[in-house]
């Protein structure tokens, strides 16, 4: 019974911190040019809100397509009890890797329409730049979901877009 209460209050504080304000700090993925620029996955983080206890979960970014930033907001659904599912350039399957007051890891898979499968690694957090350690340890992550460690972005000094 402890062991449960100690989980579900650990469960309940890290969705907690997620709700809030977030910017994209860095993107990795294993097909790079879906991150590039003007790329179709790179994702700049607004606000992610949980609902009914975090089965839902919606996460409300800009792109940036021609220099035009558009706002959105794709709502994933808890799918197996830690992967959420959504709608976006494809099938979306989300996950949150860590969980800090600074920081969010997401790993997600992508399914475009064109059946192509693209691995990414999303850091969202204040804004504030990567440490050396922080790299570090995406470095690592990339590595072993078989993204190469020169497709790590940092985006968050291309971020234009309203707040």
């Amino acid at each position: 019974m402890v062991k449960f209460l100690l989980l579900a209050l650990t469960f309940g504080l890290a969705h907690a911190q997620m709700d809030g304000p977030w910017k994209t700090i860095a993107i990795a993925a294993d097909i790079v040019d879906k991150i590039e620029i003007s790329g179709e996955l790179r994702l700049y983080f607004h606000q992610i809100t949980c609902e009914k206890e975090c089965k839902k979960m919606n996460v409300t970014f800009y792109i940036n397509e021609n220099g035009q930033c558009s706002l959105t907001t794709i709502t994933g659904y808890l799918d197996d009890g830690k992967t959420y599912r959504s709608q976006f350039q494809g099938d979306n399957h989300y996950a949150t890797v860590r969980t800090t007051p600074e920081n969010i890891v997401f790993y997600s898979e992508n399914v475009d329409r064109a059946g192509r499968k693209t691995k990414l690694v999303y850091v969202v957090g204040s804004g504030h730049p990567l440490t050396l350690e922080q790299k570090e340890k995406i470095v690592e992550y990339a590595k072993e979901n078989n993204i190469p460690p020169g497709n790590i972005r940092e985006v968050l000094t291309t971020d234009y877009c309203p707040r």
